[in-house]
């Protein structure tokens, strides 16, 4: 890649592939993670949980630039930057990723709790007109600040060294075992969140790719799964022990998948697919 082309922002610049260099990626981003991540669901005081969580969470973004200055230098890292953090894409991007996605996904799971026999909490729901309150501080410090890792390293690696389909498979598990600490404190097991995250990471990585090539999108789509349920809350038990919340957001992104697979089949047939945006 010349220069010139690297450092021009409408142009997609990507690490280059390599299984050794995806799996020090992964290393690195669990190391960093699990290194704040675990003291902050046992052994650390209340007040300091918090900023554990937070410090962990920028482990995948983090992980992602050390491998990329390693095997590629900073003139790449500093191309890719700037090409994932752009800001001049189309604004219904930021309005799908923020508002009309994470609605979609609430009303869809509101709605099956209702026909499961839920009742109404809207008493408990947060305020609408704090929405972009609790939106954007999730976005950029507890949710939302993985996707630089997630889908804008790992997923166009994966998706030069396979198929997309394989793609979000790894990358769903990966990130469902990153995760592995917080399960006492989300009240579900590995298997209900696998079942949770793995649809999800395929529409994360479905929309990152027709982001065209920046990151806040998908960050803020991100944020939104994370907080649309304290907008339109479902706390009634109509699972057992089943673990509602992880159950019915999973069957929800499980719908919304295949509803998408099926509109968008030959995007997820071939291998190399990261420039599917620009079809």
């Amino acid at each position: 890649m010349k220069d010139e082309n690297l450092l021009n922002h409408s142009r997609i610049v990507e690490p280059e592939a390599s299984w050794k260099s995806l799996g020090i990626y992964f290393a690195l981003a669990f190391v960093w993670t699990w290194a704040f991540m675990i003291p902050a669901v046992t052994t650390a005081p209340e007040q300091y949980q918090t900023p554990l969580i937070i410090v962990a969470a920028f482990g995948p973004f983090l992980a992602a630039m050390v491998t990329i200055r390693i095997f590629e230098g900073k003139e790449v890292l500093g191309g890719w930057l700037r090409m994932i953090f752009r800001f001049k894409i189309p604004w219904y991007l930021y309005l799908a990723g923020a508002f009309l996605i994470p609605l979609l996904i609430g009303g869809l799971q509101f709605g099956l709790y209702k026909i499961l026999g839920g009742s109404p909490a809207w008493r408990e729901a947060a305020p609408w007109f704090t929405y972009l309150f609790s939106l954007i501080p999730t976005a950029l410090l507890t949710g939302g600040n993985e996707e630089p890792g997630w889908r804008g390293y790992a997923l166009p690696v994966l998706n030069k060294l396979t198929s997309p389909v394989l793609a979000g498979l790894i990358l769903g598990v990966v990130h469902s075992l990153w995760h592995l600490p917080m399960m006492g404190r989300y009240e579900t097991n590995m298997l209900w969140y696998l079942f949770n995250l793995i649809p999800l990471t395929y529409l994360f990585n479905w929309f990152y790719l027709k982001s065209r090539g920046s990151i806040w999108p998908v960050m803020l789509f991100h944020a939104g799964t994370n907080v649309i349920g304290n907008f339109i809350p479902t706390p009634m038990k109509v699972l057992g022990n089943w673990g509602d919340f992880m159950v019915l957001r999973g069957i929800v992104y499980w719908l919304i998948l295949a509803v998408l697979i099926t509109a968008t089949w030959k995007d997820w047939q071939s291998k190399n697919s990261d420039h599917i945006s620009d079809q």
